[in-house]
């Protein structure tokens, strides 16, 4: 049998669409932040508020949203909920420029307007990405899943770099209206390439189950919770997010503070992360043929955890940036591996749910995680008195690696549990 690069026509069609409706997504994010510090609020005492305005808008959907739309999905046509979300996606990016070109906006109605369009599209993405995983459980063949998983981190990644560099680019060069232009391209991109695919519909609806809507969303955290292997994706993903909100504030305290670099240079440093997964994913697929699914999920996030403690025991510029590249690798690796390991084991019918509960874990640990270094981060360094020679920003970020180095060497050890295997593999038939 030939293999294909692409692996298949609806793959081809599911991978542009991805990247298409991502890149619309991620373009819009990059540009609102510049938008507001640089031209809008520039010296608006209220501009904090207004970046949590926007913040909040897309993080909100993620908790509240999420759980509830995956429910939904099982019980619907996954490809017509993409082709809608995108349709909804485009209609709201139609309206907010049909009213910034045509209207005398203040600038606190272009805030609270973005911050509506943000809210919508983080909304419509909470249907468009499940709905996308139930796709892909049956449009892939099992034996290339890690491979497909590997091209859709790719696509992923260079979207995402591509969209940080583009976004600010555009405001300065044309404003900010090019890059919302570009974006509502992008969704309609999206649609057209999901509608062009062929005979997935047929396919889905025969194993979409009949029960009521909330039992349906119950059983749903049931399996999760019940299911050993799932449970341990769903804990993978939870220490994930308490190293993520962790990291976020601290990273750059620890690269201009603890490492005195310039802004320039911490910027290149950071760089040195999604190069690192763009790695991984070039490597990944030859992993996959010689070690288990969940073998190299569980592995990779213990060394997320090792590569990231290596990271803040480093001092200088070239080791830093060596470790953060590792840990670039070994996150995207662990992302790679996840999503084929939720598809062997999620029955037929429970994506949508399963996929979907994910994103409140990860955003819900983050977050909490997030209050508290803050709390903490302030009491350290608000206190003149302290004559302790631990660095607070170097201690965070050992918390945080230790975190994640613990949790992925427990989640190895229950992989090799006598019967693990046989138990979970018989869970999923």
């Amino acid at each position: 049998m030939q293999r294909t690069f692409f692996i298949n026509r609806n793959f081809l069609l599911l991978w542009l669409g991805q990247a298409l409706s991502s890149f619309g997504e991620f373009l819009v994010n990059a540009v609102v932040t510049v938008w507001l510090v640089s031209d809008l609020l520039t010296d608006d005492p209220g501009l904090p508020l207004a970046v949590g305005l926007t913040v909040a808008a897309t993080t909100l959907p993620r908790i509240f949203i999420a759980p509830l739309a995956g429910a939904w999905i099982d019980s619907a046509r996954p490809v017509r909920v993409m082709v809608v979300a995108d349709l909804v996606r485009i209609l709201a990016s139609a309206l907010f420029m049909a009213a910034y070109g045509w209207t005398d906006m203040t600038p606190w109605q272009i805030v609270c307007g973005v911050s509506l369009l943000l809210l919508i599209n983080a909304t419509a993405a909470q249907f468009f990405n499940p709905a996308r995983a139930c796709i892909m459980q049956v449009a892939i063949p099992q034996e290339r899943r890690i491979e497909a998983s590997a091209k859709a981190m790719f696509s992923l990644t260079g979207v995402g770099i591509l969209s940080a560099a583009l976004g600010p680019l555009l405001f300065g060069w044309v404003g900010a209206m090019s890059a919302f232009a570009l974006s509502t391209l992008g969704f309609a991109g999206s649609a057209y390439c999901v509608v062009r695919t062929t005979g997935l519909a047929t396919r889905l609806e025969s194993i979409l189950p009949s029960e009521p809507y909330w039992r349906a969303l119950a059983s749903g955290v049931r399996l999760a919770w019940t299911h050993r292997t799932i449970r341990l994706m769903m804990i993978g993903t939870a220490l994930y997010g308490i190293s993520l909100g962790i990291n976020n504030p601290v990273l750059p305290l620890f690269g201009m503070q603890t490492l005195a670099l310039e802004p320039s240079a911490y910027g290149v440093l950071m760089a040195a992360f999604p190069l690192g997964g763009l790695s991984a994913t070039l490597l990944s697929p030859w992993l996959s043929r010689r070690l288990r699914a969940e073998t190299l999920t569980c592995g990779a996030l213990f060394l997320l955890g090792l590569a990231n403690l290596a990271y803040a025991l480093s001092r200088g510029y070239y080791i830093p940036m060596l470790t953060m590249y590792l840990s670039g690798m070994c996150f995207a690796t662990y992302v790679v591996a996840q999503g084929p390991v939720l598809q062997m084991h999620v029955p037929a019918g429970y994506m949508g749910r399963i996929s979907s509960l994910s994103t409140p874990v990860l955003s819900i640990a983050s977050m909490l995680a997030t209050a508290g270094v803050t709390a903490a981060l302030s009491q350290a360094h608000g206190d003149p008195q302290s004559t302790s020679e631990i660095d607070p920003n170097a201690l965070a970020l050992v918390v945080s690696a230790i975190i994640v180095l613990v949790g992925g060497a427990l989640m190895l050890h229950s992989l090799r549990k006598p019967g693990s295997v046989a138990e979970t593999a018989g869970e999923s038939r």
